[in-house]
């Protein structure tokens, strides 16, 4: 089923690929949050039936969860999925709502810009000093810290291409 809000990114071959990109990234996503469900459910069945302890399990999902919430966010995006309240929107003029909507579309580079630079600084660090978790499952941090950067470039990506494609409507 096709999101009325979901736009096609830009025209060409590039676009082609851009949107494949978005729909890959939506399946690995999907991919993870399976990958979730089916640790839970091995921990559930280790913990009642063999009376095993499985530590690891919240890690993993932990991270999963962090790769679905970061490297989400651009489908999401791309698709018209993120919350919207149109409740102003619906009351003012066509020149109103597009000039909302640019405030809005610079908001969202600001943000994201910041997002994206902040966590590419923090995967650097994690990958320069070798940081590890803590836990049962010791996992060299820039692994899962690679989810948001990836998450929020790839955002930062989606976004502009939507801004581009917006000036040219």
């Amino acid at each position: 089923m096709t999101n009325p809000h979901a736009q096609n990114l830009a025209p060409g071959r590039a676009a082609r690929c851009l949107e494949g990109a978005v729909q890959l990234s939506g399946v690995i996503v999907g991919l993870a949050a399976f990958l979730i469900a089916l640790l839970v459910t091995y921990e559930v069945l280790a913990r009642s039936v063999f009376g095993s302890t499985t530590g690891w399990v919240n890690d993993v999902s932990g991270y999963l969860m962090g790769l679905i919430t970061f490297g989400g966010a651009a489908y999401a995006l791309a698709e018209g999925a993120h919350v919207g309240v149109d409740l102003v929107l619906e009351r003012v003029s066509n020149r109103a709502r597009r000039l909302m909507g640019g405030i809005a579309d610079v908001i969202i580079l600001v943000v994201t810009i910041a997002l994206a630079w902040l966590s590419c600084a923090f995967w650097w660090d994690a990958w320069t000093s070798g940081e590890k978790s803590w836990g049962l499952f010791e996992v060299r941090l820039w692994i899962p810290y690679s989810f948001f950067a990836l998450g929020m470039v790839w955002l930062l990506v989606v976004q502009v291409v939507r801004m581009m494609r917006r000036r040219t409507e």
